[in-house]
């Protein structure tokens, strides 16, 4: 071998040790890299925090309304109430009506006038096409649990747990004008008692089923004011 030969082939030589380091320094290089980017997701994910905190959300349709209002209190745009700010999810219809309110109940919206509730009321309210209350249950701060459904203009059926007055019952009323709340039928228990009562449109009872703890069930009938 010439000298010409063997400077070229230690220059060979030294070229692949050459590249062999520099294939060791680019996977060392990656594997650092790796290593970094692994602690930096690791130390994100740790530091994140476990709870979302946000004073609401609304939800829009594909033509941009809102149309589910989650806040306390959720924010108006978009809803026909401007007055009803309650810790609530709120479902609204196309037109911005409220169709369904779970949470805190506002004051309800009965013949286009709002009117004072009883008491603060937590619970699902449902209501019609033109955003006016017609029913739920609820549980109102003065101890009172209702399941109810209304008509148009005032209350239909309820359900009702008293804790006040200790009744429990079913009650449901005669359909009269605006205003003119007239109890047709009580069904219920308070302590020991138990009845079932039936009343006319001038609200006097014609009718009752009674029993008290282990007596025997009293029946009363009152016929018809004679003309």
């Amino acid at each position: 071998m010439t000298s010409n030969q063997a400077d070229l082939a230690s220059l060979q030589h030294r070229i692949d040790l050459l590249e062999k380091q520099l294939k060791r320094q680019r996977l060392l290089g990656i594997l650092g890299g790796l290593a970094l980017l692994a602690a930096a997701l690791s130390s994100f994910v740790a530091a994140r925090p476990p709870y979302l905190h946000v004073r609401g959300i609304t939800v829009e349709d594909a033509a941009g309304k809102a149309r589910i209002l989650i806040g306390a209190p959720a924010e108006t745009a978009g809803r026909r109430r401007k007055d009803a700010g309650t810790a609530s999810l709120v479902v609204l219809g196309p037109k911005g009506q409220d169709r369904l309110i779970l949470g805190e109940a506002p004051n309800p919206v009965l013949q286009g006038k709002v009117y004072p509730r009883i008491a603060a009321s937590y619970g699902l309210t449902i209501h019609d096409s033109t955003g006016q209350e017609r029913g739920g249950m609820s549980f109102l701060d003065n101890g009172r649990g209702v399941i109810a459904l209304d008509r148009h203009n005032q209350d239909a059926v309820e359900l009702i747990v008293n804790d006040k007055t200790g009744f429990a019952g079913l009650t449901m009323n005669y359909e009269r004008p605006f205003g003119q709340y007239k109890e047709a039928v009580r069904i219920g228990t308070k302590g020991t008692e138990v009845w079932w009562a039936l009343s006319d449109t001038a609200e006097t009872e014609r009718a009752s089923l009674y029993i008290r703890d282990a007596a025997a069930p009293k029946l009363s009938v009152v016929p018809a004011a004679r003309k």
